[in-house]
């Protein structure tokens, strides 16, 4: 299957600017498309910034994270999962428990304030898988982030 890029955001819909008031006729009804980009982690990983290879560009909207633990971490200690920035781990979640097989509801330790604008920049996404003994033998997941681009709500 054929790939295509884009250099920017991608927006639809049929009416781009509102020039009256009727909806289906004249008022805007365009949007931005939801991009979505994915990495996965693996026991033995613990301790230490990850680098991934997902970059969100600069002004997106962070819309979720989805947090799927494939074979549940096995750490004598806390299975938890930092996601951010390298120098700032924990920026967008903060211990998320990833010592069970299936979704991870992120509750609180997703920091959503931190969701709304990125920045300026392109932000490189990395995590840290706080084992607390770094000793797991089992563990697998993929982390999939869903973004508005250059939705500048900052």
């Amino acid at each position: 299957m054929a790939n295509t890029t884009f250099s920017g955001p991608i927006k639809a819909g049929t009416i781009s600017n509102t020039t009256g008031t009727t909806v289906g006729t004249n008022v805007a009804n365009v949007g931005q498309v939801i991009m979505s980009q994915t990495f996965s982690l693996a026991f033995g990983q613990e301790g230490a910034d990850v680098s991934s290879s997902v970059v969100i560009p600069a002004n997106s909207q962070i819309i979720s994270f989805d947090i799927n633990v494939e074979t549940a971490f096995n750490d004598t200690g806390s299975d938890l999962l930092d996601i951010g920035i390298v120098g700032n781990s924990d920026l967008y979640v903060n211990d998320a428990v990833i010592s069970a097989v299936g979704p991870v509801a992120l509750g609180t330790t997703g920091l959503c304030s931190t969701w709304k604008d990125i920045g300026t920049s392109d932000v490189k996404i990395a995590f840290i898988y706080n084992g607390a003994n770094q000793n797991a033998s089992a563990g697998a997941a993929t982390v999939t982030i869903s973004y508005s681009q250059n939705a500048n709500l900052s």
